[in-house]
């Protein structure tokens, strides 16, 4: 009896231990998942005692987190995962001047970026930060911060070009200690393919203005071993300024839309949350969203008079027209120069201007009688957030891509299965470079288009290791003419599609952060809005 009972005791003993060591692993685990969070302002925000109301501050830290942090850590990725958040973790607001002579201030736009970069590469290198510690929870303050955690940095407008800098420097100069940095920028202005900082001579400044084109937000820390700095970049379609700008600078319309889509989406994005954005496509070690627009910015100063039908009548043909000045048809992580076409592709925006036509008028009654079935021309309602003829969204990435990239992502080698491969790119008007992209433009006299070293992420599409060297014959202008009447005689054709409300933005969420710490896990009344950032 007593031998059976020392039995049981050892086996007891054995379980409990093995319960510990998966307790422990767990626990382990959770810690690395999650990090210290840097939060930074736009424009006339920086987010200091001195410069913006508590209540702000607070609500603003507490949609970085839970908005925009938390629910993208938790999203398929892939290159892997952002750092999330957790209740215990430090929040800090990160202060920096947020200023834009001659309208916000006196200092440059170069002047304040310049300000943040050195104060945020001081925060994440452990060795000075100036931070905001009059929204502390009295009873647990936040310490200076001390080298060594993993952060997660939060950029928005003019913050996200500082946070996209120190991602630069990061590359350039890893931390000995082997800092491990995500990044979540919103309404990037270096977003490869659509920030107006990423669009113009890389390195050119405006004088005066002090506001310098600094290229685009780099997307390749992953290679040549050591962190990744995985990141997650969200754009509102249509904002001029926060990396939705159109690559023409001769289309009007775009360029008019684009500066509509800054004044009634840019500053209410950072109300609204990840979940309203799509996944757009993936380069190196960034994930790319959109929010789709609701309406075309261009149309929104004339719905509080104008019939919603009558709108709608115009807006899929004025889409098809300014959709023409953009690079859909590149990876939002492929820097793209701004063209002098007013359409990078002539004959197929005329074919889709005419084709959207119909799909308008479709629209509108639809709209008009309630029905959505009801489409008397026959054509079929748009799913693409770019309009007739522009091209779909890709598949998110897999559920179960954050597990198999994980440890990759930890140690900057990617995954055999995860491998890279070129991109296609269709011969276009414009020009198209940045992140290894060499374009000869042909004017359908035969010559080849020459894509050289193309390596970014479509949707689910696993890559190839290399990137050989692609040729592709232009097919002649009668050929594309011929084309394009043929496609004009199609019965069917796409039209609007389901697009978010920028009036109708979601509450922030129902977990605070209190004083800079994320509760556990209590649910209580949502903080106010924070307010409108300038850029």
């Amino acid at each position: 009896m007593r031998v059976m009972i020392r039995s049981l005791g050892v086996v007891g003993l054995a379980l409990l231990s093995v319960v510990g060591l998966v307790v422990s692993w767990t626990a382990a685990t959770v810690v690395q998942l999650t990090a210290t969070a840097l939060i930074m302002g736009g424009t006339d925000h920086p987010l200091s005692a001195t410069g913006d109301d508590r209540n702000y501050v607070e609500s603003y830290l507490d949609n970085a987190v839970n908005l925009f942090i938390n629910p993208a850590a938790e999203s398929p990725s892939e290159s892997g995962p952002i750092e999330g958040v957790n209740p215990g973790d430090r929040v800090y607001a990160v202060t920096y001047p947020a200023e834009f002579f001659p309208v916000f201030g006196s200092r440059t736009f170069d002047s304040s970026v310049d300000a943040g970069r050195d104060n945020l590469n001081g925060c994440v290198r452990g060795t000075a930060c100036a931070f905001n510690d009059e929204v502390d929870d009295p009873a647990n303050p936040n310490p200076a911060i001390p080298p060594g955690p993993d952060f997660t940095v939060f950029g928005y407008s003019q913050s996200a070009v500082v946070a996209s800098l120190v991602k630069k420097d990061l590359i350039a100069n890893r931390p000995a200690d082997g800092t491990d940095v995500s990044f979540f920028l919103l309404a990037n202005p270096m977003r490869p393919n659509g920030g107006v900082l990423a669009r113009g001579p890389e390195g050119m400044t405006i004088p005066i203005l002090g506001i310098t084109f600094y290229g685009a937000t780099p997307t390749n820390s992953c290679e040549g071993g050591g962190e990744c700095y995985e990141t997650v970049d969200v754009a509102a379609q249509y904002d001029g300024l926060g990396g939705d700008a159109p690559a023409s600078l001769t289309n009007v319309l775009a360029i008019a839309n684009a500066v509509a889509g800054y004044y009634y989406l840019h500053g209410d994005l950072q109300n609204k949350s990840f979940e309203d954005a799509e996944y757009q496509g993936s380069a190196g070690d960034t994930d790319y969203y959109i929010v789709p627009a609701r309406r075309l910015p261009i149309l929104m100063p004339f719905e509080s008079f104008v019939p919603s039908p009558i709108l709608t009548l115009l807006e899929a043909p004025l889409k098809a027209a300014i959709e023409a000045g953009y690079a859909r048809d590149v990876n939002p992580g492929v820097a793209t120069k701004v063209g002098l076409l007013p359409f990078r592709n002539p004959v197929q925006a005329v074919v889709n201007i005419l084709k959207a036509i119909p799909v308008g008028v479709d629209d509108a009654i639809a709209e008009a009688s309630g029905d959505p079935a009801n489409r008397p021309l026959g054509t079929a309602p748009v799913t693409s957030p770019f309009g007739v003829g522009g091209p779909e969204l890709p598949d998110p990435p897999a559920a179960d891509n954050n597990a198999n990239l994980m440890f990759a992502s930890r140690t900057g080698q990617a995954p055999a299965a995860h491998e890279e491969i070129p991109e296609t790119v269709t011969p276009v008007e414009g020009t198209v470079d940045g992140e290894g992209v060499a374009q000869e433009n042909a004017a359908g006299n035969g010559e080849e288009v020459v894509v050289e070293d193309v390596t970014a992420q479509q949707g689910t599409q696993k890559p190839a290791s290399t990137t050989p060297r692609v040729t592709k014959p232009l097919n002649r202008v009668g050929e594309q003419v011929r084309t394009a009447l043929d496609q004009i005689r199609l019965p069917k054709i796409r039209g609007p599609i389901r697009f978010d409300s920028q009036r109708d933005a979601k509450p922030p969420s129902t977990a605070q952060t209190g004083g800079h710490e994320t509760p556990n896990g209590e649910q209580n009344s949502a903080p106010p809005p924070a307010g409108d950032a300038a850029a």
